[in-house]
């Protein structure tokens, strides 16, 4: 059986349709949101924020905070421990007052020392990445080093065992070692 041209278009076309008909039948469905629930990212996230725990995800919600600034947030704790109050955040690259002003009523510093006091000190060979991250100049990736370290290598028996830690020198070692048990 010999298709002619013009049947041969009908058959192209209709197959093309049942094509696209069915890729949008088979298009995966997106979580449907109900009546009067917000997509603005921001309004899952509960205000303020602690800038010292605060993930770059939550970082980039902030007013005039974007991609470059939250890094440099987190960098900026990393290198230099928790901060201490809100208004240290000038000290990060790229932030200045009118940054400050828009953010200031979104951010909070919760005191750090406070968590030495009540807790004592932080075990380094058994504590998460979370509890890691509340030493002065142990950020996110120092934390998951650490872990990193101690699963292959076993448990750390003396300070300067965290000098093998890429990323921890001996002055964040100064920082962290009234702070830190075996």
């Amino acid at each position: 059986m010999k298709l002619s041209v013009g049947e041969k278009r009908i058959l192209l076309i209709t197959f093309a349709g049942l094509l696209i008909l069915l890729g949008f039948v088979l298009q995966p469905q997106g979580e449907k949101s109900t009546p009067g629930e917000s997509e603005n990212p921001r309004s899952l996230v509960e205000f303020p924020i602690d800038i010292n725990t605060a993930s770059y995800d939550e970082l980039i919600l902030l007013p005039g905070i974007g991609p470059t600034r939250a890094r440099a947030i987190i960098t900026y704790r990393e290198e230099n421990g928790a901060f201490h109050s809100v208004n240290e955040v000038l000290n990060v690259s790229g932030i200045g007052e009118t940054i400050l002003k828009n953010i200031q009523n979104m951010i909070t510093v919760k005191n750090t020392h406070q968590v030495y006091e009540k807790s004592g000190k932080i075990n380094v060979n058994t504590a998460s990445v979370e509890d890691l991250c509340k030493l002065p100049g142990i950020g996110e990736v120092k934390a998951n080093e650490i872990v990193k370290y101690r699963e292959n290598r076993g448990p750390f028996k003396v300070h300067e065992d965290l000098l093998q830690v890429p990323g921890i020198g001996p002055k964040t070692l100064e920082r962290i070692s009234n702070m830190i048990e075996f």
